[in-house]
């Protein structure tokens, strides 16, 4: 039954399109209509779970490809990051397929198809799982002024010039018939994702078993590909959204949570002696703060770090990514006390305060995060 109904979809849709593109002179219009005309036709043949529109689809870092005609996309898991009634902008991530629709197929069209496809098919994804199948990419025209032999030597020639992971999964000419990809060893199996063990083959047929072989091609990809939801938590880091900071009031705080610091979990009460002091421990972070300001946060909270982080003298503690010697910074801070209350100090010992001061200031400077 639905073999039938193709047959007559495709006559019926060539005689649609040949009856309303006559009418148009508007070269914007002209190209709506035939999208409307095979969106409405197709759209019927496509399970629910596939969602059909028009747009650009884009990846983590922002990139956006062409203008797409039909995007073939997952509708039950996709989140859509703009959604207009007349464009969409859909993750890389959540698009099965797109297909670039012509009117009419020659050597400039079909380049200009290819850079589309290739735009959307460049794009990398971040999935939620590495089990995912790369984007597909189709070209439908109505008819061409040239052979298939001529439009595949086009094709040929633009190919050259792509990744094969980037270049266009196969073409449907609905008056001529279609250029797919075969597996060069054997010249008979369909691919329908091009590789460099892929050629170029020619298959030539009637009006309605073009179209029909053509839905059955994109069904046989939709029907093989593994899409995952986008990893929307690199979105937000691309976008520098994903760092939150959480507060929670402290008499809510649960008495047996705990707190990650220096790489461990300690208990909220320890926790909390450090927390008093958090507010310096910002203006230290902000990279405002000077030489005694830093000295001063290390002067009253060293040995309670050193002590709740569980290190010794000869461990090392990590400031910006740097790691500074625990019996080093033990020293610095007891020189500075000396200082501070007046005692006597040596040339070597103010030279070795001096150095280390202004290093720990650099190192806050950095504006990275802080002791870890």
């Amino acid at each position: 039954m639905i073999i039938d109904s193709l047959k007559a979809a495709a006559k019926k849709m060539m005689i649609d399109f040949n009856e309303v593109t006559s009418k148009i002179d508007h070269k914007g219009e002209r190209g709506n209509s035939r999208e409307e005309l095979l969106i409405s036709y197709l759209k019927g043949y496509f399970p629910s779970k596939y969602q059909i529109s028009k747009g650009s689809i884009i990846d983590v870092s922002g990139t956006q490809s062409k203008q797409q005609d039909f995007i073939i996309y997952d509708a039950f898991s996709s989140p859509i990051l703009m959604n207009m009634e007349s464009t969409k902008i859909i993750p890389i991530e959540s698009v099965y397929a797109t297909i670039e629709i012509k009117s009419s197929l020659n050597k400039t069209t079909l380049l200009e198809s290819v850079n589309n496809v290739k735009s959307v098919r460049s794009l990398p994804q971040n999935s939620i799982t590495p089990f995912i199948t790369p984007t597909a990419g189709f070209i439908f025209a109505f008819t061409s002024d040239t052979s298939l032999e001529t439009l595949m030597g086009n094709l040929y020639d633009f190919n050259s010039k792509i990744d094969p992971k980037e270049q266009v999964s196969a073409v449907c000419v609905l008056d001529k018939g279609l250029i797919v990809n075969i597996g060069k060893f054997g010249l008979n199996n369909l691919h329908l994702l091009p590789s460099d063990k892929t050629s170029l083959a020619i298959i030539e047929n009637p009006t309605e078993h073009n179209l029909l072989q053509f839905y059955l091609i994109v069904m046989q990809f939709l029907n093989s590909a593994i899409v995952s939801p986008p990893n929307l938590l690199k979105y937000l880091e691309a976008e520098g959204l994903s760092q939150v900071n959480y507060s929670i009031p402290g008499k809510y705080l649960p008495n047996d949570s705990t707190y990650e610091f220096a790489g461990r979990q300690i208990d909220i009460s320890n926790a909390q002696l450090i927390l008093k002091d958090y507010e310096r421990l910002n203006f230290l972070l902000s990279g405002e703060a000077n030489a005694i300001e830093v000295m001063e946060y290390f002067n009253d909270n060293l040995e309670r770090i050193i002590e709740l982080s569980g290190l010794s003298n000869e461990n090392v503690f990590a400031i910006n990514k740097k790691e500074y010697n625990v019996g080093y910074l033990r020293m610095l801070v007891r020189i500075y006390n000396k200082v501070k209350n007046g005692m006597a100090v040596s040339e070597d010992e103010i030279k070795f305060l001096k150095s280390g001061e202004e290093e720990l200031v650099q190192q806050f400077r950095r504006r990275e995060p802080g002791i870890s």
